[in-house]
C-alpha cells in the first residue's frame, strides 16, 4: 500500500484521503516568555527503544512515545467492524472540495478538473506537463491525492495550454473542462475532501458492520466530534521520534524540512491526547485560542464559561498548537499557555529555538476535532465480497484514517 496523502494543508506535506503539507503558518508571533521550564526528571521514562527513541527520550517518556505511535481510541469501548479499505482503486474515491471556484477572469491561466485511478498526483501533473509541453512547474495544485484511489482535483494550467487539451490522452487520467481563472491554483487552497470508502469483509455480517458503525459514528458525535489527529501516515515508518529529535536541534538541511514537519504534528498530537486524557477536549480553558466557527478567525479565550456556551452551541472550535515561528500561543500566565509550555518541556524542546528556524517552521493553530461529523453508511454486496460503504466530508488537513481507525477497531 503506498503512503496516503490524506491530509491537505500548505504548504505540503499527507493522503487522498488528501494532502499533508509539511508547514503551515499564520502570522501572529509567539510572546518570548512563553518558552517553558523543563518538567522534574522523574516525569520522565527514559526506557525509549531503538535510535531515533533515544535521542527524543531525553524529553519524551516511553509511555508518551507509545501514546504517539498508537493513539488510544475514542470509542475503545465499542466493537469495531474489521475489514480492509483499498482492496481496489473503486473502493476508495476522493473528490476534492476547492476553497473558490473559477472566477471567469480571462488571463494567464485556466482551471480544470484532473480525475485519475491508480495514479499519484505528482506522476499524473507530470503526465499532463509532458503532454501538454509545458514545464512541470507551470501546473499548479491545491493538494496531493493518493495513488491507490480514484481520484478528482482542481489544477491550473497556463492559458495557452488550454488549446492542447484536445491531445492529451491517457488510459487512467482525464481532463475536464477549462474555466478561466485569474491566478495559478497554490497548495492549499483547498476547502476539504469528499470521500466514500467501502470497507469489504467486516468481521461480522454487514447488517451487524452497519449497526456498529452506526453506534461508533453516534458516539464520536456525543464526544463533540472525531479528535484531528495526524494520521501514521504523516510520521512513516520511523520519523516520529527522529521528527522530534529535528525539532530539538533546530535542524533545516536536506530531508530536515520533513523530519521537521513530523516532529511538530507529533507535538500537535501529543497536546491533543494530553487535553483527552484530562478531560479538556469540551472544556474552555482561559488563554485557549478559539476558532470562530462561521468566519475561521481566531482569538483568545478571556472568559471561559461564555466561550465554554459556544462552543457547546457549535459557534466555535478549540485549536491546539502547530509550534513555529509566527504561532498565536496563549498567554503565558493562562493555563492553556501552561499546558502548552509543557509539551515543549517534555520533549525538551525551547521555544526560541523554533523561532529561529524563521519561514522553514512558521507554525499555525489547528482544531482539535471535525464536527459535526456526518457520515452516510449503506451495505456493499458485490462480487468484490461484501462491505460497508462510507461517505462523509473532511475538512482540509483532517485524515479518513483517523475516522477509519475508530470504526474498524478493536476487533
Amino acid at each position: 500500500m503506498s503512503r496516503d496523502r490524506e491530509a491537505d494543508e500548505a504548504p505540503v506535506p499527507a493522503d487522498s484521503q488528501a494532502d499533508a503539507p509539511a508547514v503551515s503558518g499564520d502570522s501572529s508571533p509567539v510572546p518570548a516568555d512563553s518558552r517553558s521550564a523543563p518538567v522534574p526528571a522523574d516525569s520522565r521514562d527514559a526506557a525509549a527503544t531503538g535510535a531515533g527513541d533515544a535521542r527524543a527520550r531525553r524529553g519524551l517518556s516511553a509511555a508518551d512515545l507509545e501514546r504517539l505511535r498508537e493513539p488510544p481510541l475514542q470509542t475503545a469501548d465499542l466493537p469495531g467492524v474489521g475489514g480492509a479499505i483499498r482492496c481496489r482503486p473503486e473502493d476508495f474515491r476522493v473528490r476534492e472540495i476547492p476553497a473558490y471556484d473559477p472566477d471567469g477572469r480571462p488571463g494567464a491561466h485556466v482551471l480544470l478538473v484532473l480525475s485519475k485511478r491508480g495514479v499519484g498526483s505528482e506522476d499524473a501533473v507530470a503526465e499532463v506537463a509532458r503532454q501538454l509541453g509545458i514545464p512541470r512547474a507551470e501546473v499548479g495544485l491545491a493538494g496531493l491525492k493518493d495513488k491507490d484511489a480514484v481520484t478528482e482535483q482542481w489544477i491550473s494550467l497556463p492559458a495557452a495550454a488550454a488549446a492542447r487539451l484536445g491531445q492529451f490522452v491517457h488510459s487512467d487520467i482525464s481532463l475536464g473542462t477549462a474555466h478561466p481563472h485569474g491566478n495559478k491554483l497554490r497548495r492549499g487552497h483547498l476547502r476539504g475532501n469528499r470521500f466514500t470508502i467501502v470497507v469489504r469483509d467486516p468481521v461480522v455480517p454487514v447488517d451487524e458492520a452497519l449497526a456498529r458503525c452506526r453506534a461508533k459514528v453516534e458516539r464520536l458525535r456525543a464526544l463533540g466530534g472525531l479528535d484531528n489527529l495526524y494520521g501514521e501516515q504523516r510520521f512513516g515508518s520511523d520519523n516520529l521520534a527522529r521528527g522530534l529529535a529535528a525539532l530539538a536541534r533546530a535542524r533545516r538541511r536536506g530531508r530536515a524540512d520533513f523530519l521537521l514537519s513530523a516532529g511538530q504534528s507529533a507535538l500537535f498530537n501529543l497536546y491533543l491526547l494530553e487535553r483527552r486524557a484530562r478531560g479538556l477536549m469540551r472544556e474552555v480553558l482561559r488563554g485557549d485560542i478559539l476558532k470562530k466557527t462561521a468566519t475561521g478567525g481566531l482569538f483568545e479565550c478571556t472568559d471561559p464559561a461564555t466561550d465554554k456556551a459556544r462552543l457547546d452551541a457549535g459557534e466555535l472550535g478549540i485549536t491546539g498548537p502547530m509550534f513555529g515561528s509566527k504561532m498565536r500561543a496563549p498567554g503565558p500566565d493562562t493555563p492553556s499557555g501552561a499546558l502548552e509550555a509543557e509539551i515543549l518541556a517534555r520533549a525538551e524542546i525551547d521555544l526560541a529555538t523554533l523561532q529561529g528556524l524563521g519561514h522553514t517552521l512558521e507554525g499555525t493553530r489547528r482544531p482539535l476535532q471535525v464536527a459535526p461529523l456526518a457520515v452516510d453508511m449503506e451495505a456493499v454486496r458485490d462480487d468484490f465480497g461484501p462491505g460497508v460503504s462510507l461517505s462523509f466530508e473532511l475538512p482540509s488537513g483532517s485524515y479518513a484514517t483517523a475516522l477509519l481507525r475508530e470504526l474498524q477497531r478493536p476487533v
